[in-house]
């Protein structure tokens, strides 16, 4: 075997080096040219999309702002990400707007009623306003008469094209066909421009035309990590290759194998992330984590196991031996006398037969537990393929006094439908947006959007991963009381749980 690989390693390595400059250089304008398109197509859609939703709406001057039509802007500017904020204006008054948290009005009444306003078609506008060194603001504007809608776009971040490369190394400028047109602009770049790319893009009413720039420190990144990049390729795919097949198969009969061991033992055991009212400090709840403990007493963390659990549908069985040890943990912890819950995540998976619900009804019956003691929750980065029979499956655990709670709110497929067809009664935030709090992170426009949606729509809320009081605060001057996160306590056994709760009634 080493008579063959050794010589296929020096023979690759030996052709890589010979191309290697003109490798980096190639890979460095491939990727301004990815970056380029990306930026466009995406800026691009961001439009359209703001464009259609203001279509969608009846003429500015007929929009009355109540508690329905409030609730339709939230909805709209929930479901695209694109949008920051959605308002209606009635000569020089704002009448509605689909957030109503620390917005400056006055900004944006200066850019609507300003006359730098670029008309694009008909009656419909684009208003821009510089912010200095970090690029400019975009608003699209309806008008009619003396009644206007506007949205307050906030499509792109180009410092993700950077954010491992170099500060202030990469800018863009978007030239906006209209009468007359319209430069929007990103970020300055510092220093002198090494490398560039154009682009355009024309669909529906917009032509774009992008110009990108990067620095010299831009190009370097991408060169060293394509010398980078090449050696490694020279290195491994002369023996890799070969044998990648074989080894993941192995791998992967290997976890199967392992993983219906620790089912046969009941190796599968749940873990508890207290939820607190922030309010008055009282414990309302959990969230049960499933951890893998190995005979030998070593936790395996959900993410060496749950996505394989997940794709080989071993997740139905491990969730079945969860709900086993929840129910008798509940029973112990004197939870069945009270409105407390433990929130069980489920997959779409759970939700395409019975069987999950029949397994938890015996389980409740004969340990004694309340049904309305658990409640589930479910992911919106999972794709569910048929709502109309999900919905139909949890109708049976709703009869029982159970809630669904929607996980990772604001991330992933689910959006409004899931919220309109399963009968989603709590929202709860990401910690990625959570994170936002006290930065200028444009995700923090996200973040009032997911309240103000969920507060239109009465839906309750819960804010996940909060590490300090700051944030605490921050969440409850936004009606958003019940809080998971270490401020209060990490993930912890049945028992750890019992001593925290009696340390924490007794503080």
């Amino acid at each position: 075997m080493l008579r063959i690989v050794l010589p296929i390693f020096a023979t690759v390595f030996v052709l890589s080096l010979g191309t290697l400059h003109y490798f980096n250089n190639f890979y460095a304008n491939k990727a301004m040219q990815n970056d380029a398109e990306q930026l466009l197509y995406q800026f691009h859609d961001a439009l359209l999309e703001a464009h259609q939703i203001l279509a969608e709406l009846p003429n500015p001057t007929e929009f009355q702002c109540n508690e329905s039509t409030r609730k339709q802007l939230s909805k709209y500017s929930f479901e695209s990400p694109a949008i920051r904020l959605l308002g209606v204006m009635h000569g020089k008054e704002q009448q509605c707007a689909s957030e109503s948290m620390h917005i400056d009005l006055d900004h944006y009444q200066q850019r609507i009623m300003g006359g730098d306003i670029h008309n694009i078609k008909s009656d419909y506008y684009l208003a821009s306003a510089g912010l200095g060194d970090k690029g400019d603001d975009l608003l699209m504007i309806r008008s009619h008469d003396d009644s206007r809608y506007f949205v307050s776009l906030d499509p792109f971040m180009v410092n993700h094209l950077v954010e491992f490369a170099c500060v202030d190394c990469l800018a863009y400028d978007f030239v906006i066909a209209g009468e007359p047109e319209l430069l929007f602009r990103g970020q300055d770049i510092v220093g002198e421009s090494h490398i560039e790319y154009r682009s355009a893009r024309q669909e529906g009413i917009f032509d774009v035309n992008l110009h990108l720039r990067g620095t010299k420190e831009f190009y370097n990144y991408y060169q060293e990590l394509s010398m980078v990049t090449t050696i490694i390729f020279a290195l491994i795919v002369a023996s890799l290759i070969a044998l990648l097949s074989y080894r993941l198969l192995a791998i992967r009969q290997s976890m199967e194998r392992v993983m219906l061991d620790a089912l046969k033992f009941s190796e599968f055991v749940p873990f508890y992330q207290p939820i607190v009212d922030s309010r008055n400090g009282e414990l309302v709840g959990a969230e049960v984590l499933v951890r893998w403990k190995r005979k030998d007493g070593s936790i395996v963390p959900p993410y060496q196991f749950v996505p394989y659990a997940e794709d080989s549908g071993l997740i139905i069985e491990i969730t079945e031996q969860l709900i086993d040890k929840v129910v008798k943990d509940l029973m112990q912890f004197g939870w069945n006398n009270t409105n407390k819950f433990a929130s069980v995540n489920i997959v779409p998976e759970h939700l395409e037969s019975k069987r999950f619900f029949n397994y938890l009804c015996k389980c409740c019956k004969l340990n004694g537990l309340p049904p309305k003691n658990i409640s589930l929750e479910i992911t919106e980065r999972l794709q569910i393929d048929d709502l109309a029979v999900a919905g139909k499956t949890l109708e049976a655990f709703y009869d029982l006094g159970m809630s669904l709670k929607l996980d990772d709110a604001g991330t992933g497929y689910g959006g409004f439908s899931y919220i309109q067809e399963l009968g989603v009664s709590t929202l709860k935030i990401d910690k990625m947006f959570v994170d936002t709090i006290n930065s200028t992170d444009v995700k923090h426009s996200v973040l009032g959007s997911i309240i103000s949606f969920a507060q239109s729509s009465d839906l309750g809320t819960i804010a996940e991963g909060v590490e300090d009081e700051s944030q605490v605060e921050y969440l409850k001057e936004q009606g958003v009381y019940l809080i998971q996160g270490y401020v209060y306590a990490k993930p912890m056994s049945a028992n750890d749980l019992m001593t925290w709760m009696k340390v924490h009634n007794s503080g």
